[in-house]
């Protein structure tokens, strides 16, 4: 039982220690949006529609599921994830400048 116990720990050491903070892989510059840009984006519009209204994404975030990242002015990130073979936007969530999803 005590080395279950040791090994749990040394599990959790070696997750803990690998988190790593989001790291938004930048792609473009364009990055003067405002919340204001966001106000005709809905869910279930297609990339195609977010893209004509936006413009190309500023960047990235994520492994295996990947969201479309757009940089506002205030080094806040707006995220997209799009699903589905038509590329449906599911979710979109606003992160401040330390990670921290903004409600």
């Amino acid at each position: 039982m005590r080395n279950f116990k040791l090994l749990v720990l040394v599990s959790f050491i070696m997750l803990t220690a690998c988190h790593k903070p989001t790291e938004y892989i930048v792609t473009s510059d364009n990055g003067n949006f405002t919340v204001s840009d966001f106000e005709e984006i809905q869910l279930g519009m297609s990339y195609s529609q977010v893209v004509e209204i936006l413009g190309e994404p500023t960047g990235t975030v994520g492994y295996g599921i990947v969201w479309d990242v757009y940089r506002l002015n205030d080094d806040t990130f707006m995220k997209m994830l799009f699903t589905g073979y038509n590329e449906i936007l599911t979710k979109m969530i606003m992160i401040d400048k330390n990670g921290k999803e903004i409600r």
